[in-house]
């Protein structure tokens, strides 16, 4: 933890280390920042102990067995998936095959992996806020509601949101081929991205405000019939072996999230004047909060929502940038308010959290420290 939070300190000093430059609001500026800190971010998840992250062994276990396989017994796994329906997500194997041919050592694989989203992160980023500020807020709440997850526990998702990130922005384009021909490649390495395809509708939708309204008001229905929703949508999602959980319910995240939609609902005239893309973050807002009830069925489900919770990058700083009409004094302080709360959530969610190592260090693994 204490490392993590090293990391979010050199945000925040980096943040407000550009944004005191004359120049702190050219692109050049942001851009520059917004490297600096994915490249923090990569080092960080690439060098990390295989004993950081719930599954980061499994993986390292799969990838030594990948450096023994031969590349014939690839090609029969995606034989019997595609034939017979036999194993999952065959894309990974190639992906596998192709970094241990290449350089037979696990590390390399994890660089590999947080280069590709590290740096898919960094153009989302890059391309979608106009404000070293809001760059700065972007990683800050990536560091405390999606670092767990991106950074150093996933793989096969983390490849696949990568490409959904790429293809926010052919959806912003309107390249509708590329978009398809880059997430059906991702789904071969975590099926969950197909459902990501039907936002690049869903993101055109020019009344963001009335279909933001209409989710809102069907959530507590979805709550309802969460069950027989998760039923439907688990085999698309890859997630069939996860079954109802009786002890499953993400209280914090949901109240979270149905906060900053109400905000964004609130403040909605303001943040569609100042920003037209914005009605992307509220249909992407909108989805995942259908998605949302699914977490209290099994919270692997989260999983799927993490494709469209991520625009919270976004959308936070532009709620948080609608006060400047009222005062730019308010906007500081919500900004202020805002980062102590996400460091307060970090602190509460990671005080017994198992500790951050780098690669060189000695671990156990399951070690926890309290």
């Amino acid at each position: 933890m204490i490392i993590h939070l090293i990391i979010i300190a050199l945000i925040l000093i980096l943040g407000f280390h550009f944004s005191r430059k004359k120049d702190s609001e050219s692109d050049y500026i942001r851009k520059k920042y917004i490297r600096i800190v994915c490249a923090i971010l990569l080092l960080q998840s690439g060098l990390r102990n295989v004993a950081v992250g719930s599954d980061t062994y499994a993986y390292f276990l799969s990838f030594n067995d990948s450096m023994r396989n031969s590349w014939h017994e690839v090609y029969e796994r995606i034989i019997d998936f595609y034939s017979y329906n036999i194993g999952k997500d065959p894309g990974y194997s190639v992906f596998e095959k192709l970094v241990s041919s290449t350089f037979p050592d696990y590390q390399f694989l994890l660089m590999v992996i947080a280069i590709i989203f590290f740096t898919a992160l960094g153009n989302f980023i890059y391309q979608n806020t106009t404000r070293l500020i809001d760059a700065m807020l972007a990683f800050v709440i990536y560091s405390v509601l999606f670092y767990s997850f991106f950074s150093i526990t996933g793989h096969r998702q983390t490849i696949a949101t990568a490409a959904a990130l790429y293809g926010f922005e052919l959806i912003k384009r309107k390249k509708l081929i590329l978009f398809l021909i880059i997430i059906l490649i991702a789904s071969t390495i975590h099926k969950s991205v197909l459902l990501f395809i039907p936002f690049y509708f869903i993101a055109q939708i020019s009344k963001p405000k009335f279909f933001f309204r209409i989710v809102l008001i069907l959530f507590p229905f979805i709550m309802v019939f969460r069950e027989s929703l998760s039923t439907y949508l688990k085999a698309l999602g890859g997630y069939e072996e996860y079954g109802i959980n009786a002890a499953a319910g993400t209280s914090t995240f949901t109240t979270l999230f149905l906060l900053i939609s109400i905000a964004a609902l609130l403040r909605s005239k303001i943040i569609l004047k100042n920003n037209i893309k914005a009605q992307q973050y509220y249909n992407a807002f909108a989805v995942a909060l259908l998605f949302i009830p699914l977490t209290w069925v099994n919270p692997s489900a989260m999983r799927v929502v993490q494709y469209f919770s991520i625009f919270m990058l976004l959308f936070i700083p532009e709620i948080i940038y609608s006060f400047q009409v009222v005062s730019p004094r308010v906007k500081k302080h919500l900004t202020v308010f805002t980062v102590i709360i996400l460091i307060v959530l970090f602190l509460k969610a990671n005080g017994n959290a198992a500790p951050y190592g780098f690669f060189w260090e000695e671990m156990r693994l399951g070690e926890n420290y309290f």
